[in-house]
């Protein structure tokens, strides 16, 4: 990366450690995005694989790859909290390799009551193995804010704004007035519903037993419905994703139009945006989908962590 001053220490960064899949953009490189995955199975020093506290993992794609047993951020809703640290290291060991890594992090969150504890679990100084190589790392939270807040950072807001949010866990549905937001509620009726619903039903494809959720979610972030070399999901995709918009998000979509119908825009992000299908039925709608709708979020979050280290310019290093 010939724009990053070798010298430089002190990175500001964004993280959203998603239920499906987390996002890590650290200023001057790629943005990491892997599933929420971590698994302690023995590996190789892949991307993703961290020692740390005497103890060896990985997270991400290989984690899944392995076939064997891994824990998700979706299983378990304190995961989010409980497991930042570890997967803030796993994103990290993604990356090219640095001797020193200090971030100055915004991360988000979807209940910004549990921020206090997000904060004790990533601040501090951690001397990990990241993908075979020594690291220090030293993690600053800057700001911790909820879930969703970074896509809007930077734009141009209209007077009146409602906003959905198609994560993997929950589904947010947020009213902004003039750029002060007014509602926040979190559904738990995320993508996760859907691919759960499509596992069950599709057992008659599968020699009798349930579907992979992590196979089924690979193939439609992919954009499409070829669950294996042999099995098409196509026809069991297109019925369960219209009793998922039937049973759970046809409410909050319809709030959202009433938001519409009473002068609002209507803005839609998150992952659940690009399954197949179901993009052109909220442009349908009148939803505005934001460009790069699962990785916006965590733009707007680096473009925060920036503009804080810019204004105590004291706590940065050399430019």
């Amino acid at each position: 990366m010939s724009n990053i001053h070798t010298l430089q220490k002190i990175f500001p960064a964004g993280f959203d450690n998603g239920y499906g899949s987390l996002k890590l953009l650290v200023e001057g490189f790629e943005v990491v995005r892997v599933p929420s995955y971590i698994t302690n199975a023995e590996m190789e020093d892949v991307p993703g694989r961290v020692v740390f506290n005497g103890s060896a993992y990985t997270v991400g794609e290989s984690a899944y790859r392995t076939g064997n047993y891994f824990d998700r951020n979706t299983d378990n809703n304190e995961n989010k909290v409980n497991n930042a640290l570890l997967t803030l290291l796993g994103a990290l060991a993604h990356l090219p390799h640095r001797k020193a890594w200090h971030l100055k992090l915004v991360v988000s969150l979807h209940d910004v009551a549990l921020a206090n504890e997000l904060q004790k679990v990533l601040n501090g100084e951690y001397q990990p193995i990241l993908a075979g190589k020594q690291s220090d790392v030293k993690v600053e939270v800057l700001k911790v804010v909820l879930e969703g807040m970074g896509a809007l950072f930077g734009h141009p807001l209209p007077k009146k704004l409602t906003i959905l949010d198609f994560g993997n866990g929950t589904t947010l549905y947020s009213r902004y007035n003039r750029g002060q937001r007014e509602v926040h509620t979190a559904y738990p009726i995320g993508v996760e519903v859907l691919i759960d619903d499509i596992s069950q039903k599709m057992k008659h494809l599968n020699g009798g037993k349930i579907g992979d959720a992590s196979k089924i979610r690979f193939c439609l972030e992919m954009g499409h419905t070829r669950y294996s070399r042999d099995i098409d999901i196509k026809d069991i995709y297109s019925a369960s994703l219209k009793d998922w918009y039937e049973k759970y998000l046809k409410k909050v979509v319809n709030l959202t139009l009433d938001a519409k119908h009473q002068g609002d825009e209507i803005w839609a992000i998150g992952g659940g945006c690009l399954l197949p299908g179901f993009k052109k039925l909220l442009e349908k709608n009148g939803f505005k989908i934001l460009d790069n709708p699962v990785e916006a979020n965590v733009f707007g979050l680096l473009e925060m962590a920036k503009t804080i280290s810019s204004k105590n310019p004291a706590s940065t290093s050399i430019k």
